[in-house]
Protein backbone atom coordinates (compact mmCIF):
# COMPACT_ATOMS: atom_id res chain seq x y z
CA UNK A 1 0.00 0.00 0.00
CA UNK A 2 1.37 3.40 -1.02
CA UNK A 3 0.20 6.53 0.76
CA UNK A 4 0.27 9.09 -2.06
CA UNK A 5 0.38 12.75 -1.05
CA UNK A 6 -0.16 15.42 -3.67
CA UNK A 7 2.38 18.20 -3.76
CA UNK A 8 2.17 21.52 -5.56
CA UNK A 9 4.72 24.31 -5.45
CA UNK A 10 4.69 27.74 -7.03
CA UNK A 11 7.84 29.81 -6.59
CA UNK A 12 7.53 33.28 -5.06
CA UNK A 13 10.15 34.78 -7.40
CA UNK A 14 12.00 34.09 -10.62
CA UNK A 15 14.62 35.88 -12.69
CA UNK A 16 14.01 35.77 -16.46
CA UNK A 17 17.35 37.35 -17.35
CA UNK A 18 18.68 34.73 -19.76
CA UNK A 19 21.34 33.26 -17.46
CA UNK A 20 19.78 29.78 -17.56
CA UNK A 21 18.76 29.78 -13.88
CA UNK A 22 15.12 30.35 -12.90
CA UNK A 23 14.34 31.96 -16.28
CA UNK A 24 10.88 30.39 -16.57
CA UNK A 25 8.18 30.11 -13.92
CA UNK A 26 6.60 26.65 -13.76
CA UNK A 27 4.01 25.10 -11.48
CA UNK A 28 5.88 22.26 -9.78
CA UNK A 29 4.36 19.15 -8.34
CA UNK A 30 3.20 15.63 -8.90
CA UNK A 31 -0.19 14.01 -9.04
CA UNK A 32 -1.65 17.00 -10.90
CA UNK A 33 -4.24 15.68 -13.35
CA UNK A 34 -5.48 19.06 -14.58
CA UNK A 35 -4.71 22.69 -13.80
CA UNK A 36 -5.34 26.30 -14.64
CA UNK A 37 -2.60 28.75 -13.70
CA UNK A 38 -3.13 32.49 -14.26
CA UNK A 39 -0.83 35.45 -13.59
CA UNK A 40 -2.07 39.05 -13.31
CA UNK A 41 -0.30 42.39 -13.13
CA UNK A 42 -1.05 45.02 -10.50
CA UNK A 43 -3.87 46.41 -12.65
CA UNK A 44 -5.64 43.06 -12.81
CA UNK A 45 -4.70 42.37 -16.44
CA UNK A 46 -4.06 38.76 -17.35
CA UNK A 47 -0.40 38.48 -18.39
CA UNK A 48 -0.06 34.68 -18.57
CA UNK A 49 -2.30 31.63 -18.45
CA UNK A 50 -1.76 27.92 -18.97
CA UNK A 51 -3.52 24.62 -18.49
CA UNK A 52 -0.33 22.61 -19.14
CA UNK A 53 2.14 21.99 -16.33
CA UNK A 54 4.98 21.84 -18.89
CA UNK A 55 4.35 25.37 -20.16
CA UNK A 56 5.80 28.12 -17.98
CA UNK A 57 5.83 31.90 -17.99
CA UNK A 58 8.99 33.45 -19.42
CA UNK A 59 8.34 36.88 -17.89
CA UNK A 60 7.09 38.44 -21.12
CA UNK A 61 3.80 40.26 -21.66
CA UNK A 62 2.57 41.27 -25.12
CA UNK A 63 5.93 40.26 -26.59
CA UNK A 64 7.97 42.48 -24.26
CA UNK A 65 9.80 41.79 -21.03
CA UNK A 66 7.57 42.57 -18.05
CA UNK A 67 9.13 44.98 -15.60
CA UNK A 68 10.63 43.70 -12.37
CA UNK A 69 7.52 43.84 -10.22
CA UNK A 70 5.14 41.77 -8.16
CA UNK A 71 2.36 39.84 -9.91
CA UNK A 72 -0.62 38.03 -8.48
CA UNK A 73 -1.43 34.44 -9.39
CA UNK A 74 -4.35 32.06 -9.08
CA UNK A 75 -3.96 28.30 -9.35
CA UNK A 76 -6.65 25.67 -9.51
CA UNK A 77 -5.71 22.06 -9.97
CA UNK A 78 -7.16 18.61 -9.59
CA UNK A 79 -5.27 15.79 -7.95
CA UNK A 80 -7.47 12.71 -8.00
CA UNK A 81 -10.67 13.62 -6.19
CA UNK A 82 -9.12 16.69 -4.57
CA UNK A 83 -9.44 20.22 -5.98
CA UNK A 84 -6.57 22.45 -4.84
CA UNK A 85 -6.63 26.24 -5.13
CA UNK A 86 -3.79 28.60 -4.35
CA UNK A 87 -3.30 32.30 -4.77
CA UNK A 88 -0.39 34.53 -3.98
CA UNK A 89 2.33 36.78 -5.38
CA UNK A 90 5.28 36.23 -7.69
CA UNK A 91 8.13 38.69 -8.00
CA UNK A 92 10.18 39.15 -11.16
CA UNK A 93 13.79 39.94 -10.34
CA UNK A 94 15.63 41.51 -13.27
Amino acid sequence: YVNFIEGIGIPQAFSPNGDGNNDVLFVRGFGIESLKFSVYNRYGQLVFETTDQNIGWDGNYNGKAAIGDSFGYYFEGQCGDIIITKKGNITIVR
